[in-house]
């Protein structure tokens, strides 16, 4: 399911000239200049400026964990220039990623519009991985930060890097759980975050266990409408978030600090064995296509005018019913149909 191509090299040699800050090397650099700390453990495993294609990979503390990203359009509901004024690191532009461990198994997945770019990717079994293992991974995201803000790209790759903060600063330090008991033992020290409910975590062959969902949202023209996008969350045995997926449908991300939370899912949806959900799944087989929304023409006012087209609330509402019935939703009729306004977020179950 993953590509990666390593750079030859003499191409690495010409990245590393365009993002000097991104040595994954404590080693002086040439001349004894010392690298600039915020981009130590990150560095280019690929880059494709035309493709709009970014592979990096951060190491820390003998762990790493691979980023892939992919640049689509931009938004059709971008950040508010007041937001962008409050927070210039907001990504305008919708942007597919997933985030790797070692094994090449992803804990962190992001569509930007209704699907893939990259249509070989799709939702992974959430399976055969050391759980306490993958909670230090999902914390690497944040470690991983300051070293985006380091990161030297070309102009045309800024949104990735932006959208690699984003990804870092979603990082949920405790999973946001009504009466979700974290025992005393196991609340986190300092800088753990993640780590907070794992009371008895698997040492090896764990498997998610039970998922949620979140919707998460933001007013639209002084509260007249919402953007709507949803958080996917599977758990462990021991109530430990050990895989995200989240949506972006067309704007902010999920996990964007743009966004808050509208509605948690109450209770969880017991894992059926298959250790996977649907979110990003297309139910024809035939065309490899992975979809995580509607097909039909986007619009704002949901096909009120037009017709048989959709907004961010009809996507919302498609992934929302995907994944509490574990099944493939209909991407043309239903929530992405003809249907007249729908400027509200949906509710949770």
């Amino acid at each position: 399911m993953m590509r990666f191509r390593m750079l030859a090299a003499s191409g690495a040699l010409g990245l590393l000239s365009l993002a000097s800050a991104c040595s994954s090397s404590g080693d002086p650099a040439v001349d004894g200049v010392e690298p600039a700390p915020a981009a130590r453990g990150l560095s280019i495993v690929e880059m494709d400026e035309a493709a709009g294609k970014l592979v990096l990979k951060f190491e820390k503390d003998g762990r790493s964990i691979t980023y892939e990203m992919r640049l689509g359009p931009k938004m059709d509901t971008p950040p508010t220039a007041e937001e962008l004024k409050a927070n210039p690191e907001l990504p305008t532009y919708q942007i597919d990623a997933q985030v790797l461990d070692a094994n090449g198994q992803p804990f962190q997945m992001q569509m930007g519009g209704d699907s893939f770019i990259d249509s070989s990717w799709a939702m992974p079994h959430v399976e055969n991985f050391d759980e306490a293992g993958r909670l230090k991974d999902i914390r690497l995201m944040r470690d991983a930060v300051p070293a985006f803000r380091g990161l030297k790209l070309p102009d045309g790759l800024e949104q990735l890097r932006l959208a690699g903060i984003e990804i870092g600063l979603g990082v949920e330090e405790v999973p946001e759980k009504p009466g979700l008991a974290i025992p005393a033992q196991a609340e986190p020290a300092i800088g753990q975050g993640t780590l907070a409910p794992q009371a008895d975590t698997v040492t090896g062959g764990a498997a998610v266990a039970k998922w949620d969902y979140q919707i998460r949202n933001k007013d639209l023209l002084g509260g007249l409408g919402d953007h709507t996008a949803v958080l996917l969350r599977g758990w462990s045995s021991s109530s430990s978030v050990v895989f995200n997926a989240v949506s972006c449908n067309h704007g902010s991300c999920a996990n964007s600090s743009a966004m808050s939370t509208h509605c948690t899912m109450s209770g969880y949806r017991s894992d059926d064995g298959t250790h996977t959900r649907f979110f990003y799944s297309e139910p024809s087989t035939s065309t490899g296509e992975r979809s995580g929304g509607c097909t039909t023409g986007y619009s704002w006012d949901s096909g009120l005018i037009a017709g048989s087209r959709h907004n961010c609330n009809d996507d919302a509402e498609l992934q929302r019913n995907a994944i509490y019935s574990d099944a493939a939703q209909s991407t043309t009729g239903g929530s992405c149909g003809s249907r007249g306004l729908h400027n509200s977020s949906p509710g949770c179950h």
